[in-house]
């Protein structure tokens, strides 16, 4: 059998879940059957969640070279002025990253690639398409594999993870349903435009009773413009730039539609699996659901897929952890495949509501919280795993993020600048030793036994960390940082009494507690780990 795990499909989602698993130390093999990377793709919007997940794994830097900022989304209804328009702001959003990035998912995929390739020498292998499967015992799965000479190729492996879009062959062959409906028609095209009025820093959303186009800049020369409309007529013209023109006008937008760069049109569908996982046979991303494309949430919820799965499956990979750990990634992302659909229809409402006027519409962005629900919603910020988070029984309740909600970051210092998140970037689980004002010496021995413990029982697995008022030798550099700003005790409302708390390796608060329930992280790490299991490098 191969010693590596196979990945249908080199998108987004197969190629990041690839660098999950290669930064763990588990050998990869992506396969995709394209002939060759993609120069045309759909998604275009990178949120801020997403680009938290890529500064953890260290590629944020690189896509802010090839992306162009975007404040948000103006909803320009028919017969508001531009100040009256409803919009999503999302410069205020409590994040490094308060905003969102516009980018073509090709240029997404290309610095994945190249990470990928500098870092590990990986590459998808194109024009090689899977055609087979069979799982027929409950230690590897049987791939038929097709090279782009004809040649046929029978491996084994571990575990196969379709990342391989709406048409999966993987979720086909593990008898996977995928079951819902299709909401509207719709086409795309990157264009050169001329005349242009509107502030194409935002994403700009025209509608009236039966047409829908939305607009904005992207890198380079390139406009790029959705539209939808019931009929198809418009959607599927064979002379596209005519269409986008004509629609165009008859919203009243006013720029002229030059000869497109790259146009396609498509079923806009909300189809969920009804499992994420047949034994050794598990999907991921657009294989798992697909939904309209308002709000640009797809490729950003298919990566965190990713996110969630690869630091499960490396541990499951290398013995570390049951094989039952792959469970939680089905019950912790289904519940947030489902809010991103529902999400992404409360806009497909508001912009393509068709045969409503818009008039009847606007209520939807009346509601009170209406903007500040959709942006954190939109953004990822709002995701958790709260209702699915197991904790140790016991536990005192106590102030601060939540078990199951996003870890905050928080600037630590200044000069020479460093953030919480620079203490988490790292692929383990972090256990933060916050010694609060009361007692603090206390706490941080404390700390010091709460770091021998997990070393000893989960090797390699957890990371200790010290956030306090001073220097503190029982903590190396690596290991301890000065929370100068008390920014991080505010986000985290650090009490007196001082606070222990874990951080998963995906940046969601695992547990917190009292630093006298010390004991009880332990308990909480058994639901991951097998206590006392040494990792693959130390084996």
């Amino acid at each position: 059998m191969n010693k590596e795990i196979l990945i249908v499909g080199g998108g987004p989602t197969g190629l990041l879940l690839a660098y999950e698993l290669l930064r763990r130390q588990v050998p990869v093999r992506i396969i995709e059957k394209r002939q060759g990377p993609s120069h045309t793709t759909r998604a275009m919007t990178l949120h801020a969640r997403t680009l938290e997940m890529l500064d953890h794994m260290g590629m944020a830097h690189r896509l802010e070279e090839v992306c162009l900022e975007c404040p948000g989304n103006l909803y320009h209804f028919p017969g508001l002025s531009d100040d009256q328009c409803p919009r999503t702001d999302y410069r205020v959003l409590p994040t490094r990253y308060p905003f969102y990035y516009k980018i073509s998912q090709e240029n997404v995929e290309l610095v994945l690639r190249e990470h990928l390739f500098a870092n590990y020498s990986i590459s998808p292998e194109y024009r090689t398409e899977l055609v087979a499967l069979e799982q027929d015992t409950h230690e590897s799965v049987k791939a038929t594999i097709r090279h782009p000479d004809g040649s046929i190729e029978k491996a084994t492996y571990p575990y196969v993870i379709g990342c391989d879009g709406v048409h999966s062959f993987v979720r086909n062959a593990a008898g996977i349903k995928f079951e819902g409906e299709t909401v509207a028609v719709m086409s795309m095209m990157d264009v050169e435009l001329s005349n242009v009025t509107f502030d194409d820093r935002w994403m700009n959303y025209y509608f009236n009773k039966d047409l829908f186009m939305n607009c904005t800049k992207m890198p380079g020369k390139y406009w790029r413009i959705y539209m939808s409309e019931p009929s198809g007529h418009y959607v599927f013209d064979k002379n596209p730039q005519k269409a986008y023109q004509e629609v165009a006008d008859k919203l009243g937008i006013g720029f002229k539609v030059g000869k497109p760069d790259w146009v396609t049109a498509w079923d806009v569908r909300n189809h969920m699996a009804e499992r994420y996982r047949a034994g050794r046979l598990i999907i991921c991303g657009d294989a798992s659901h697909v939904h309209s494309p308002s709000g640009g949430q797809g490729m950003n919820c298919t990566m965190q897929d990713a996110f969630n799965l690869g630091w499960k499956l490396a541990a499951v990979f290398k013995g570390e952890a049951d094989d039952s750990v792959l469970n939680t990634y089905e019950k912790e992302r289904k519940p947030i495949g489902s809010q991103v659909t529902e999400g992404a229809l409360a806009t497909h409402h508001i912009v393509m509501g068709f045969g409503a006027e818009p008039k009847d519409r606007l209520y939807l962005t009346e509601e009170p919280g209406w903007e500040a629900r959709t942006i954190k919603l939109v953004s990822g910020l709002s995701h958790n795993y709260c209702d699915v988070t197991v904790l140790p029984e016991g536990l005192t309740p106590v102030s601060g993020p939540k078990p199951g909600e996003r870890a905050p970051d928080a600037l630590l210092a200044k000069e020479p600048k460093r953030r919480l998140y620079d203490a988490l970037r790292r692929p383990q689980f972090t256990v933060i030793v916050a010694p609060g004002t009361l007692n603090p010496d206390d706490v941080i021995n404390i700390g010091a036994k709460v770091r021998d413990q997990l070393d000893k029982l989960y090797p390699r697995q957890v990371s200790t960390y010290l956030i306090s008022r001073q220097r503190e030798q029982r903590f190396d550099i690596d290991h301890e940082s000065i929370d100068e700003l008390d920014e991080f005790s505010a986000r985290y409302d650090i009490s007196a009494e001082g606070r222990l708390i874990v951080v998963r390796p995906d940046l969601y608060v695992g547990m917190a507690c009292i630093p006298s329930e010390w004991e009880k992280l332990a308990t909480y790490m058994s639901q991951w780990f097998k206590a006392g299991v040494q990792s693959a490098e130390k084996s």
